[in-house]
């Protein structure tokens, strides 16, 4: 790997809600060169060469990923072709010129069948399609890339990214601003996720030397009802928030009804993410701003 004093990360899907928060973190301890699709896509393993050949990094930061489940169900080439064949290039660069590669999984890899969070000691069963590539992704990185080369970290629901965040606390906050009335899901549960912690979390575990298979929410889990109310309550928004069945919502991609997961291996190290209505409130101040 690079031996330089200042280590090298190379980022896909930088441009992104996630990336947009954890590069300007990493950005502090590391030389990285970030990429969104239009300057390296995945789908192609020349491109993808070229960058790794041109760049020489120890680490490969791996975001880009399609991940609206529902456009994942219907267009399963695509969602097949990026998350799945994308990943499987970018580890067979990484093993070429002898990078590691920190690939973005999620909790989204379980069926939901239990009562409890998951840990990293479950077996992975994906309900819908995108959870299928993500996983089929995880075990790409695994076959490829021995243990030394390889950080797999499960996000939960992130949320993060400003102006970038398009997923649920994003249109929450943006919603509740606009109407005195939502609905929110109380039978689906599992663990928000800010990005700007699993950008100090890459930077303990590459600092460290530590790799394998790690879940990277924050602590605690809740239902979808549960972390709206919370956003409102932070915001002090004068909105309803009400709660309904998952069947309320008519999506194409079926959703497991708990995708909360345990950070079982991290704890073990004694590094412990923060509870996520801490992380919750600092991100609702932020959007306030």
């Amino acid at each position: 790997m690079n031996c330089s004093s200042k280590q090298k990360i190379l980022a896909t899907g930088a441009r992104g809600m996630m990336g947009s928060d954890i590069i300007p973190i990493l950005s502090k301890e590391f030389e990285v060169l970030s990429t969104d699709i239009a300057e390296l896509n995945v789908c192609e393993p020349s491109q993808v060469r070229e960058a790794m050949a041109s760049f020489r990094p120890n680490w490969v930061l791996h975001m880009a990923a399609m991940t609206d489940l529902d456009r994942c169900e219907v267009e399963q080439e695509a969602a097949k072709a990026v998350n799945f064949e994308g990943t499987r290039n970018i580890a067979r660069a990484c093993a070429e010129f002898d990078a590691g590669i920190i690939y973005i999984s999620t909790s989204g890899v379980f069926s939901g069948r239990k009562k409890v969070p998951y840990t990293e000691d479950d077996v992975p069963r994906p309900k819908n399609f995108y959870g299928e590539t993500k996983y089929w992704g995880e075990l790409a990185v695994r076959e490829i890339l021995p243990e030394s080369r390889r950080l797999i970290l499960r996000a939960g629901w992130l949320f993060g990214g400003g102006p970038l965040d398009k997923k649920f606390v994003g249109k929450i906050y943006k919603l509740a601003k606009e109407k005195g009335e939502l609905s929110a899901v109380e039978d689906i549960f599992g663990s928000p996720n800010y990005s700007v912690d699993i950008g100090a979390l890459i930077i303990y575990l590459v600092k460290n030397n530590l790799f394998g298979l790690f879940h990277a929410a924050n602590e605690g889990w809740a239902n979808r009802f549960q972390i709206a109310e919370e956003i409102v309550r932070i915001a002090n928004i004068d909105c309803i928030v009400k709660p309904v069945p998952s069947s309320f919502f008519v999506t194409k991609a079926p959703r497991p009804p708990m995708e909360a997961i345990e950070n079982r291996r991290l704890k073990e190290l004694g590094y412990n993410m923060r509870p996520w209505k801490e992380a919750l409130a600092e991100y609702v101040f932020r959007l306030a701003e």
